[in-house]
């Protein structure tokens, strides 16, 4: 059975969703790190920049980090985006065979949010101790 545009976009949806909690915390500090250094050139970067920079357990995960990040404003209109996709390139990994990744810019409101989350677990760290 063929899927509508629709309909493929909210299984997408509902396997990302199911596949988030996946991404643990350390993963997440370890990505927000790579995209907020990566993000001070103020120039687009992507998975091939994630992937010389991010050990490659990590990089496992990149695509669920992104989609979440990408996803934000459709999930929550009334919010700002986070990431702005701005492109495309062959992947660099040699698994993917030269399939396309996106590329982005990380948006103010983005560079907020992760500093916020970042700021959390900080504090979080400190309670625990």
């Amino acid at each position: 059975m063929q899927l509508t545009p629709a309909q493929a976009k909210a299984r997408a949806d509902r396997i990302l969703a199911a596949l988030k909690p996946t991404v643990s915390q350390w993963t997440t500090a370890v990505l927000d790190q790579a995209v907020l250094y990566l993000a001070t050139s103020d120039a687009p970067f992507g998975m091939n920049d994630i992937r010389l920079i991010v050990p490659e357990d990590e990089c496992r995960k990149a695509g669920v980090y992104f989609a979440a990040l990408t996803g934000h404003d459709a999930l929550h209109p009334d919010m700002p985006q986070l990431l702005r996709k701005v492109g495309e390139e062959p992947s660099i990994n040699p698994k993917a065979h030269g399939k396309k990744v996106n590329v982005y810019l990380l948006t103010r409101a983005g560079r907020q949010f992760i500093e916020d989350r970042q700021t959390a677990r900080a504090e979080q760290q400190r309670q625990v101790a």
